[in-house]
């Protein structure tokens, strides 16, 4: 007999990955179009069905038991081999279309100025790059790699880091030259720029400088954002060495001190592993990996 007949709806372990992934009813349910009780009944039919609890209620979130996680993972990866299998049977310009989604920062410092190589390079590959701050949702929003910051723990993608990272303090040289900045210790007297998550003290502690963390004046998402204010000379900023590069070189920033800070997060490249079985993705990822040797961010190590 086809053990296939035990299997559970493919509808239900969809339902399952969302929920898990998401860990809220309802959310779960905006992406998959259905209602919450919708939700609610498929998870509770195939715990029944299987015998196990496969999520529990914890304060307002559903988190997944060992056996709901593992389960959520495998029909995850399933899930993606079953849509690689069909992109392969389907052909034609599908499987030439490569779709990456990258943090503004990084495209705007590093990788826009070099995508005209990889276009020369590979003329029959359709390139769509997508700018965004936000994690990219592989099953749902067509995306086939990511380039996102931080420590590269994904569960259930692959994730390659793309080089090493350092902090420093920059500054407009106008800036610099009013405010007379020579040592680590004259910041105190200068208006220091703020970006979300990326506090100041442990730069400060590496420098032996007893300085408070800075609690006034704006916060800034984008780290981009934060370079473009601290050209205007609006004050200083505690870069990211791959970003601030450009600006290093052609004079509109200057560093005015030696002490670096390694980045404990950086860049990596994400993706679920049956995404290298397109070709188109395989040419991308391969080709920033070479940039990355041959033209690595100023200040950064690659790790490829």
């Amino acid at each position: 007999m086809n053990p296939w007949h035990r299997l559970p709806p493919l509808r239900s372990l969809r339902v399952l990955e969302a929920a898990v992934r998401h860990e809220n009813y309802t959310r779960a349910a905006d992406e998959l179009a259905l209602t919450h009780s919708a939700v609610s009944h498929q998870i509770h039919a195939l715990e029944a069905a299987l015998g196990v609890r496969l999520l529990q209620r914890e304060g307002r979130r559903m988190r997944p038991t060992e056996s709901g996680r593992q389960l959520a993972l495998d029909v995850r990866a399933t899930l993606d081999t079953l849509n690689a299998a069909v992109e392969r049977v389907r052909g034609g310009d599908a499987g030439n279309v490569v779709t990456v989604s990258t943090l503004p920062s990084f495209a705007a410092a590093w990788l826009v100025t070099r995508l005209g190589s990889f276009l020369e390079g590979y003329p029959q590959v359709e390139l769509r790059l997508q700018s965004s701050t936000a994690l990219a949702d592989f099953r749902n929003d067509g995306v086939d790699l990511a380039i996102r910051f931080g420590t590269g723990d994904y569960d259930g993608l692959v994730s390659e880091k793309m080089f090493d990272d350092e902090y420093f303090p920059t500054l407009s040289p106008k800036l610099a030259r009013k405010l007379r900045i020579r040592n680590p210790a004259d910041l105190a007297r200068a208006p220091l720029l703020r970006i979300r998550n990326q506090p100041w003290a442990p730069w400060f502690e590496a420098a032996g400088v007893d300085l408070p963390e800075p609690r006034r004046g704006p916060v800034f998402d984008d780290s981009e954002l934060t370079l473009q204010a601290a050209v205007q000379g609006q004050g200083v900023v505690l870069a990211r060495g791959s970003l601030a590069a450009a600006k290093l070189q052609n004079g509109t920033l200057v560093a005015p001190f030696k002490q670096r800070l390694p980045s404990l997060r950086t860049c990596h490249l994400v993706y679920p592993r049956q995404h290298l079985d397109k070709p188109a993705v395989r040419l991308f990822r391969d080709w920033l990996f070479d940039e990355l040797r041959a033209s690595p961010p100023t200040f950064c190590k690659t790790s490829k």
